[in-house]
């Protein structure tokens, strides 16, 4: 976690500040055995290549819930040699993205039939909304949307919640917004979602850890 807090110069405590996470950093600790002193070597070649383009999905199991991060190399994987076919060795990984992410949804309404939005995660999670149909409409997740880029038919719009852009077929549209208060889907509590005007809406995201 990093946060920064302003001392009261006349009162108790602090004024309150955002919380915001830093990357997140990632070692693996493992052992390896093989059959022969050759595909030792094999196999450091293959846990030096692991990850070394970056954006990779990094995936544990079988602890808890699924959670996955995608990670980046932070530095030179490490080797220790203990016999010819017993290998230690420790890869060094960062996530940029500090958050993990679990079950994956895809929720989605329109007329008078909105389920609810709902996550497991221990943070809120920001969804990406897809919309469909025609002319202007206001969207309700937490917050009021109110798009004035009109909907063409065969065009979605895309809102991305995290960063407030708004993309239509694709291409990032400048200005669309008459209301934009954006907010994310709170973990552990049943929220609701709703749109007015002739259109259709599918919400993306998923479980979010920290």
């Amino acid at each position: 976690m990093k946060r920064n807090s302003e001392p009261r110069t006349a009162g108790d405590g602090s004024h309150k500040t955002p919380v915001y996470y830093e990357n997140r950093l990632v070692t693996i600790n493992g052992r390896l055995f093989t059959k022969n002193h050759e595909y030792l070597h094999q196999a450091e070649g293959i846990l030096n290549a692991l990850g070394h383009r970056g954006g990779a999905k990094l995936l544990v199991e079988g602890h808890g819930p699924t959670q996955w991060a995608t990670v980046d190399p932070r530095g030179t994987p490490e080797f220790t040699a203990v016999t010819g076919t017993f290998l230690q060795f420790q890869i060094p990984l960062e996530a940029i993205d500090p958050f993990k992410y679990g079950e994956s949804y895809e929720i989605t309404g329109s007329g008078s039939s909105y389920p609810s939005l709902f996550h497991r995660g221990t943070v809120p999670a920001w969804p990406v909304v897809t919309v469909t149909g025609s002319g202007s409409y206001t969207l309700n997740i937490n917050g009021l949307v109110s798009v004035t880029q009109p909907l063409v038919s065969g065009v979605a719009h895309t809102i991305d919640y995290r960063t407030g852009i708004l993309r239509a077929g694709g291409s990032v549209v400048r200005g669309g917004f008459s209301t934009a208060n954006f907010q994310p889907i709170k973990p552990g509590l049943a929220q609701t979602m709703w749109i007015t005007g002739n259109a259709n809406v599918t919400v993306r995201y998923n479980d979010t850890y920290i």
